[in-house]
């Protein structure tokens, strides 16, 4: 019994290894982003507005592959990104610049030329400017969700993008007990993304 559910278990992965190689589609790009920076603050401050950033940059590999030769709708994404990030009070503004890998999986509808998307993923990231200079209550590591959508043009071998994307850190940016042992205070970075992205196919 264990023999012939091993040998079902070898034909089941060979099998699908041959149907998900019968539909697949590599492609890398660059990706540019006009982003709506800001932060939460708990406890609320009033005073905080977000921010304009054009200087996000992304180089992002995608791979798309079907399911049992049926389902022709899934994908992911994997990339680095560079970020400028941050928020005001009261007119001070502070400004981020943050390195990031989105892991995102991408679902894909296909018609004509075009693809409608969905984004769905998360991201790890590292802090490594931040004006007035970093402190020690000061968090660099960062992480998150993404979720979003978008459209595709496609004319092969060249792909574009363009997306909405939103961007929530679940690191704040500081201690919580920076100020007070007592009142913690926590500042989550948010952001909202607007980008377009050009990609050119792999595949031959």
């Amino acid at each position: 019994m264990i023999r012939r559910f091993i040998i079902a278990l070898l034909a089941f992965l060979f099998m699908s290894h041959v149907v998900s190689a019968q539909m697949r589609e590599h492609m890398v790009g660059f990706k540019a982003a006009y982003n709506i920076s800001g932060a939460d603050f708990t406890p609320k401050v009033l005073q905080v507005k977000d921010i304009k950033t054009i200087s996000n940059y992304s180089l992002v590999y995608t791979y798309y592959h079907d399911l049992w030769k049926t389902m022709p709708y899934f994908g992911f994404q994997l990339g680095l990104s560079s970020q400028e990030q941050g928020y005001s009070i009261d007119g001070a503004e502070t400004r981020l610049k943050v390195w990031e890998v989105p892991l995102v999986s991408q679902f894909h509808v296909d018609f004509w030329h075009l693809r409608l998307l969905l984004n769905l993923g998360c991201f790890a990231g590292y802090r490594s400017e931040k004006t007035g200079g970093f402190e020690d209550t000061d968090y660099k590591i960062d992480y998150g969700f993404i979720t979003g959508g978008g459209v595709a043009i496609v004319f092969k071998p060249l792909e574009l993008h363009i997306e909405g994307n939103y961007q929530y850190s679940l690191s704040s940016l500081y201690n919580a007990k920076r100020t007070s042992t007592t009142e913690l205070e926590y500042a989550y970075p948010r952001q909202l993304l607007f980008s377009a992205a050009l990609y050119i196919h792999l595949n031959k």
